[in-house]
């Protein structure tokens, strides 16, 4: 069951991700762009409240962010680094579920 949340978890934040990443660029959509585009103070890492800043076309209750949050936080100090954001995306790709989420941002355009 935990497994099952986890994926859902990555699986969405990296949706809210990849709705970020400018809809007109029609190539593999880029960890680092997805990643700074959700960066905006420019420190080098994403809070949880700069994700829950970032606008997106559907509504996310703020349960489901925190979640989202904190299975892509890997040692949970609070931020999401690059190398972070990178493993957690990887790791979904792995699982055939990236291919799944570009349909999805290619639906949205």
């Amino acid at each position: 069951m935990k497994t099952t949340i986890l994926k859902f978890a990555l699986f969405s934040f990296a949706l809210l991700a990849f709705s970020q990443v400018n809809a007109q660029d029609k190539q593999k959509p880029d960890p680092e762009k997805m990643f700074t585009a959700l960066d905006t103070n420019k420190d080098g890492s994403v809070s949880l409240d700069e994700l829950k800043a970032r606008k997106t076309k559907r509504e996310v209750t703020p349960e489901a962010q925190e979640k989202r949050f904190a299975a892509m936080d890997a040692d949970a100090n609070g931020a999401v680094t690059l190398e972070e954001f990178k493993t957690a995306i990887s790791k979904m790709k792995g699982r055939g579920q990236g291919e799944g989420m570009k349909k999805q941002e290619e639906s949205e355009d």
